[in-house]
């Protein structure tokens, strides 16, 4: 078992080796367990004794002092797994053994007494790991998310809130696992397409994987939490800090539900560096990317990058050709990112069939049914007298001759809201987005009473920011200068 396990990481974690095949994984997750090298220590890499999945103390200990002493880098830990196997095996080597896979001055560190910060962080990790719900997963266990074997530098620890083992629910590579991601500064129709798309995956038992960010990932993680398919978020941080605070009350949701998932140490501080390398775990963990609102510098696209490099498939969301929000999407479709219209283009995405629409009432299929007018009578000239009367119950009226184009001044949205917008009407402007909604919708966003939305849409149309569409919608307008 210990030359299989060393051959798996050998191939898999090599530091100059190319990703590994999607079917990749440690000969120990193929046959169910792993051993440490002492064949009377607990069960390597199954199910401990007290029925708790993940590393014991003194794994974890061991694990911690390899891939954190100082001056020990990840290429020299990589090696020393791929040669001897966990942790316990390296240190109960001898010194010329170890030099003969890793220079002598990595041994001597390695060896050297644990440092005053080492020792703390490892008191810290295992008062962590000792709470509910919180555990330490190591390469080479059961629980250790398959679709990151994929990764040729595969994070050897990843500290973990929740359900563990739902990233392997998903299938070896992920492929009933999608990550959904997007904008920070997201319009409120991004974040309801976030939702939208999320529960529908979810709901067709869809694992949704997304970074906890503030706008369509936060979004994304509410629409599957109900779902069948839960939630995971993977975070720049160590796993007992949220970032951004105010998704405290979130993030307690996905650990109590789903799965919280950190490849950095306990106590780690947010900073800018660490977040391409949780982009890079969310790519991988997931069978294909759905990008849902980013502008052409938002992260999201590095994420997209990613998923493309590891092999996965990237789909995109359209949105209006005026709003900013949309324009990183429409760069990865015109670039060769499938375009994702619903949910059904994902599931299809992966493989599976999109659910049935359910068939309407018998006395729905009459009203369907019903003949169109024919001309004769007053029925068509009714109707033609109620669109010229601004009726919008559904029949189409002529669009608005207005000719839109993109205008710098006219898109931005300074703090106090958008600029020229009329007065007293900043709230139901922000709130329109660019895609069309109703007046139900935007009583919904705003908090707004209906006569008063109605009456701030009447200001913005008679404005020309607004346009009254058929279905008694409105969507915003870019007037041309």
């Amino acid at each position: 078992m210990m030359k299989n396990f060393s051959i798996a990481l050998s191939s898999t974690l090599a530091a100059d080796a190319a990703p590994a095949p999607r079917d990749a994984r440690p000969a120990c997750l193929t046959s169910g367990f792993c051993t440490s090298g002492n064949e009377d220590s607990a069960q390597f890499g199954a199910t401990l004794s007290n029925g708790q999945i993940g590393a014991a103390r003194e794994e974890i200990k061991d694990w911690l002092r390899l891939c954190h002493t100082p001056g020990v880098p990840p290429a020299a830990v990589r090696r020393l797994l791929a040669a001897f196997g966990p942790p316990g095996a390296i240190f109960g080597a001898s010194r010329g053994a170890l030099s003969d896979v890793v220079p002598a001055d990595v041994v001597r560190r390695l060896l050297a007494r644990t440092s005053a910060e080492l020792s703390t962080q490892i008191a810290l990790t295992l008062e962590w790991a000792h709470r509910p719900g919180c555990t330490v997963v190591t390469l080479s266990e059961t629980a250790y998310p398959r679709a990151l074997l994929t990764l040729g530098d595969a994070p050897p620890i990843l500290y973990c809130r929740g359900d563990v083992m739902l990233a392997n629910r998903s299938g070896d590579d992920g492929e009933r696992a999608v990550a959904v991601v997007g904008s920070r500064r997201a319009s409120l129709q991004g974040r309801d397409n976030a939702r939208h798309f999320s529960r529908a995956l979810g709901d067709a038992g869809v694992a949704v994987v997304s970074g906890l960010a503030a706008g369509i990932d936060a979004a994304a993680h509410e629409g599957a939490l109900e779902t069948s398919g839960g939630t995971c978020a993977v975070i720049g941080t160590g796993a007992d800090i949220v970032y951004p605070t105010r998704h405290r009350a979130l993030a307690e949701q996905i650990a109590e539900r789903g799965l919280m998932l950190s490849a950095f140490p306990v106590g780690t501080p947010p900073r800018p560096e660490h977040f391409p390398r949780r982009n890079r775990l969310i790519a991988a963990l997931a069978r294909c990317t759905v990008v849902i609102e980013a502008t052409t510098h938002s992260g999201s696209l590095i994420t997209a990058r990613l998923a493309g490099e590891l092999g996965r498939d990237v789909l995109a969301v359209p949105g209006s050709i005026h709003s900013p929000h949309s324009e990183g999407c429409h760069v990865l479709i015109r670039d060769g990112a499938t375009l994702a219209a619903s949910p059904d283009d994902v599931l299809e995405a992966l493989g599976m069939t999109p659910p049935a629409p359910a068939r309407p009432a018998r006395d729905e299929r009459k009203r369907q049914r019903r003949p169109l007018p024919s001309g004769e009578g007053d029925a068509l000239p009714d109707l033609n007298r109620r669109i010229a009367q601004g009726c919008t119950d559904g029949n189409a009226p002529p669009l608005p001759g207005v000719h839109v184009r993109r205008t710098q001044a006219s898109t931005d949205v300074s703090p106090a809201g958008p600029v020229d917008a009329p007065a007293g009407t900043t709230a139901v402007l922000k709130a329109l987005g660019y895609d069309p909604v109703n007046a139900d919708t935007l009583c919904e966003r705003t908090g707004l009473g209906i006569a008063e939305v109605l009456a701030q849409l009447g200001t913005l149309e008679l404005g020309g920011h607004v346009a009254r569409l058929p279905g008694g919608r409105f969507s915003r307008l870019i007037l041309a200068s």
